[in-house]
């Protein structure tokens, strides 16, 4: 088995190829699969001549986007999938709606590729769940010692009070994050813990519709609404609205921005990832058991970070997946 980074995660065996999160429309391989709907892992749902795999949810949040998908077949969680002799699982990544981390296993032996992680249990996604493996291809997004979140309930608990904060002050709150993921999490926290009305900017609206197609309900009212109108002139809701989101010009807004990367940010912000932070990625190496594992989707510094830190603190194996062509059998 044969193991290299070309453009995403290629794994042959005796001239059979797959390839995980291609991020081009030309990756060289017939079979593509997609661990989910973010566009820096879902450029090839574009490659119309190819045949493509994902979750039901993947497809149906990529089609927000306008692309006319062709070539996609639905693989479904835990179900196994088979391309002659390289059988392919599904697993919770824990990272947003459909996401999937996917076990390969051939006569060689057995591949983790994670794609995005989340190990910690969020409002609506399940956790990621560690696989027994031979080798392990591992998000490195926050593969720095440096990143440590607090629990989600004390981030939770500190959005509340920022916002209620800003509330009486007479400003509205403004989190700004990813459409994707993040603004659902935040809307289930304030539709948990209060009863401030959330109003949520049209591009977080429309995946909020898909989320809900899948049984995850929220309450929620569109900015593009007469009553989201109301709400703002009266000073009296919170608003979730991507990171581009210019609040800044509106003298009512008050803005705090929600991503993982909180940690490093020196302007009003909160830690809430649905990515693994570093002690997260490392105790789910140890519990997978890999005997290497390989990093990636990190910058070049993180990728490396981690893999130093595997191989001192555990004793495995680790480089960057990109680095060098990794040959491995179990025999």
């Amino acid at each position: 088995m044969r193991i290299r980074w070309k453009s995403g995660l290629l794994i042959e065996y005796r001239g059979t190829k797959v390839i995980f999160d291609p991020q081009s429309k030309h990756p060289g391989c017939e079979f593509i699969f997609i661990t989910h709907a973010h566009s820096d892992h879902a450029a090839a749902f574009r490659a119309s001549y190819l045949s493509k795999f994902s979750s039901e949810e993947t497809m149906s949040l990529v089609s927000l986007n306008g692309i006319r998908i062709r070539g996609w077949q639905p693989v479904k969680e835990k179900e196994k999938f088979k391309i002659d002799d390289i059988e392919i699982t599904p697993y919770s990544s824990g990272h947003v709606l459909g996401s999937y981390e996917f076990e390969i296993t051939t006569p060689d032996g057995t591949v983790l590729f994670t794609g995005d992680l989340n190990t910690r249990r969020s409002r609506i996604i399940k956790p990621a769940e560690p696989i027994k493996c031979d080798v392990l291809v591992l998000d490195s997004t926050f593969g720095s010692p440096r990143f440590v979140f607090p629990s989600d309930e004390v981030i939770a608990e500190d959005m509340i009070n920022w916002a209620n904060k800003s509330l009486r002050e007479g400003k509205i709150p403004v989190f700004k994050t990813d459409s994707l993921g993040n603004a659902q999490e935040i809307i289930r926290i304030f539709n948990k813990y209060t009863n401030v009305p959330v109003i949520s900017h049209w591009r977080v609206s429309r995946i909020n519709k898909v989320y809900e197609a899948y049984g995850h309900r929220m309450k929620y009212i569109d900015m593009k609404s007469e009553e989201a109108y109301n709400l703002i002139s009266r000073k009296s809701a919170v608003i979730v609205a991507p990171k581009r989101f210019k609040s800044i010009h509106h003298p009512n807004f008050k803005s705090a921005i929600v991503s993982g990367w909180a940690v490093r940010l020196r302007c009003t912000s909160f830690p809430l990832s649905d990515h693994a932070d570093f002690p997260s990625l490392i105790n789910f190496v140890s519990e997978c058991d890999p005997k290497i594992v390989l990093t990636y989707h990190g910058s070049s510094f993180f990728n490396n970070v981690l893999a130093k830190y595997i191989e001192k603190k555990l004793g495995i194996k680790s480089y960057p997946a990109n680095l060098i062509t990794t040959s491995f059998s179990s025999k």
